[in-house]
C-alpha cells in the first residue's frame, strides 16, 4: 500500500472514501462538516467503535464517508483515536475503496497507529486470489507539517508492532531461531548506530548458560542468543535493556502439554518478537538513548537429550536449579539472559517480556499486562506509558513470602512453585537473577493473543507491548 501526505482539506481529496471522526453529540472532529442530519436517524450515537458508511454527502468530493465514533468529546483519548481510525479505514476497504483519505482524529500519531495496525493482516502463507481480497492501494493523510511528522512517527511504531505480530504468528517450521536472526538482520539493515550479535550454543557453553542450554537440549534446531545494541545516546551512558523470551515452539518438553491448542505455542516467542520490534522502533525513530535488546531463542522439545523433571542445572551466575517441570522453560532461558544483560551492559533499567504463565491469563485475562517490579518509580513510568498507548499494565506483588514456594530440596531453587500464585512465583524465580531495583518483569501471556478481530487488534498475535515500550524509551531520550 502506498502512503502519502497532503495539506489539502479532507473534504477536497479526490479519493474513493474519507474517514471522519464523530463525537457523541454528533459534532465532527474540528467541526469539518455537519453530519448530524445523516447520523441522527438510527442507532449511531458516536460512541467509541461506532461506525456508519455514508454516500454522496453534500460538500464532500468523495462518494463515501466513513463516520466513526470517538466517544465523549471531553473523554476522548488516544485509544479512542486508534480504534476509530482502524474502524474507518477497514469499513472503506471492505466496501471497495482503493484510495482513502484521513486527517487527524485528535492525535495524528495515534491516527496512524490505528490505521496501520488496523489494516494489518497475516495471510502471507495463503494462496489467495488478490482480486477477491479487498485492499487499499493508496492512503493519504492530510494535515499540517507538524501533524505529518507525528503521523510518520505513528506509522513507524505501528509497522514495528506489525513486525512483532508477524514473527509471533509464523509457524515454527518457518520461524526457527535461525530465521529470527535472519529477519532481525534484514529489518535493521541500513539503520545507523546498530550492532547485531547472534551467538551460538558453543558461545553459550563458554558463558556457562546451563539454564538456557537445558531447554535447547531436546531440539535439533540450533539455539541462538540474539543481542541488538543501539547507541543513539552519549558514550558511556547506561542503556535501557529489553530482554524477551524466545521459545519458537513450546511442546512443554518431557512435561508434555495437552495436544489441544498446542499449535498456539508458536507464539511463545512473542516476548522476543516484541523486544526486537521495540529496538527496531527506537532505531528507526533515532531516539537519543542507548539501548540493548536480548533474545534467547530456542525450541522446547521432548527429544532424547531433553532435560527431565528433577534434573539439576546451573545458571550462569552459579545458582543451581531443580527442573521441577520442563514446561516452565521460559524462566530458565530468561534467567541466563538477565544475568548476561546486567553483567555485560550495566543498564539503568532492565525490562523482560514473556508469555510466561497461564496463571497470568487467569488473574488478569486479556486486558492488562501483569507487571512485577520492586521499583515504585519504574512502575509509575510503565503505568503512564501503558495508559497513553492503550497497552495497560497492572502491578503485581513481589513479596518475599512467595519465595518459599520455589525452595528446593535438591538445589538452590526450583523452577516452579505449584499452582497457587503461579505468575508471582515465576517472577520471584526471575528476581533471583537480578541485582537491581530498576527491573520489571512483564508477563504478557494474557494479552499476546486475541481470539477475535476487534478495532485495531487482529485475530491472532497482537504484538504487545511494543507501543508502550517505545513510548517509555522516548521518555528517556534526550530530545
Amino acid at each position: 500500500m502506498e502512503a502519502n501526505t497532503s495539506n489539502e482539506s479532507i473534504l477536497a481529496l479526490d479519493v474513493d472514501g474519507i474517514v471522519i471522526g464523530v463525537y457523541e453529540d454528533f459534532s465532527t472532529i474540528r467541526d469539518v462538516i455537519d453530519l448530524k442530519p445523516y447520523l441522527q436517524i438510527g442507532k449511531f450515537k458516536g460512541k467509541q467503535g461506532g461506525k456508519r458508511l455514508l454516500f454522496n454527502v453534500t460538500g464532500v468530493k468523495t462518494p463515501m464517508v466513513a463516520a466513526v465514533g470517538l466517544g465523549s468529546k471531553d473523554k476522548a483519548d488516544e485509544e479512542s483515536v486508534r480504534i476509530a481510525a482502524a474502524t474507518g479505514v477497514k469499513l472503506l476497504r471492505d466496501n471497495g475503496a482503493k484510495r482513502v483519505g484521513i486527517a487527524s482524529l485528535g492525535s495524528a500519531k495515534a491516527t496512524a497507529e490505528g490505521v496501520f495496525l488496523g489494516l494489518y493482516r497475516f495471510d502471507e502463507l495463503k494462496t489467495l486470489d488478490a482480486d477477491k481480497r479487498p485492499t487499499i492501494e493508496e492512503l493519504i493523510f492530510t494535515g499540517t507539517e507538524e501533524e505529518a511528522r507525528e503521523w510518520l512517527i505513528g506509522k513507524t511504531i505501528a509497522e514495528c508492532q506489525n513486525f512483532a505480530r508477524r514473527m509471533g504468528e509464523l509457524p515454527s517450521n518457518i520461524a526457527t531461531p535461525t530465521y529470527f536472526v535472519e529477519q532481525t538482520k534484514k529489518a535493521f539493515d541500513g539503520l545507523d548506530n546498530v550492532k547485531i550479535h547472534d551467538y551460538d550454543e558453543k558461545w553459550a557453553e563458554k558463558q556457562k548458560m546451563g539454564a538456557f542450554l537445558s531447554v535447547a537440549k531436546g531440539s535439533d534446531e540450533p539455539a541462538k542468543f540474539l543481542v541488538i545494541e543501539y547507541k543513539g545516546g552519549n558514550d558511556g551512558e547506561k542503556p535501557l535493556a529489553i530482554v524477551g523470551k524466545g521459545i519458537t515452539f513450546d511442546t512443554g518438553g518431557i512435561s508434555l502439554k495437552p495436544s489441544q491448542g498446542m499449535g498456539a505455542m508458536r507464539g511463545d516467542c512473542s516476548g522476543a518478537a516484541a523486544t526486537i520490534a521495540t529496538l527496531l522502533g527506537i532505531a528507526k525513530l533515532g531516539l537519543k538513548i542507548n539501548a540493548v535488546g536480548v533474545a534467547p531463542l530456542t525450541e522446547n522439545m521432548p527429544g532424547g537429550h531433553a532435560t527431565k523433571p528433577s534434573d539439576v542445572v546451573y545458571a550462569s551466575n552459579g545458582k543451581s536449579i531443580e527442573i521441577d517441570n520442563t514446561d516452565a522453560e521460559g524462566r530458565l532461558i530468561l534467567s541466563d539472559a538477565l544475568v548476561y544483560t546486567e553483567k555485560t551492559y550495566d543498564p539503568h533499567t532492565i525490562i523482560d517480556i514473556a508469555t510466561l504463565t497461564g496463571a497470568m491469563m487467569i488473574a488478569l485475562g486479556s486486558h492488562y499486562i501483569g507487571t512485577f517490579t520492586p521499583s515504585d518509580d519504574l512502575w509509575k513510568e510503565l503505568e503512564e506509558a501503558g495508559n497513553t498507548t492503550g497497552e495497560k499494565f497492572w502491578r503485581m506483588p513481589l513479596d518475599k513470602k512467595y519465595k518459599k514456594q520455589i525452595e528446593s530440596q535438591l538445589a538452590d531453587i526450583k523452577n516452579t512453585g505449584g499452582r497457587p500464585a503461579g505468575s508471582i512465583t515465576a517472577a520471584m524465580f526471575l528476581k533471583e537473577f537480578i541485582g537491581r531495583d530498576r527491573w520489571a518483569h512483564l508477563d504478557i501471556a494474557g494479552v499476546a493473543w486475541a481470539e477475535a478481530e476487534e478495532g485495531y487488534k487482529p485475530k491472532g498475535n497482537v504484538g504487545a507491548p511494543v507501543r508502550a515500550l517505545i513510548h517509555l524509551a522516548s521518555k528517556y531520550s534526550s530530545s
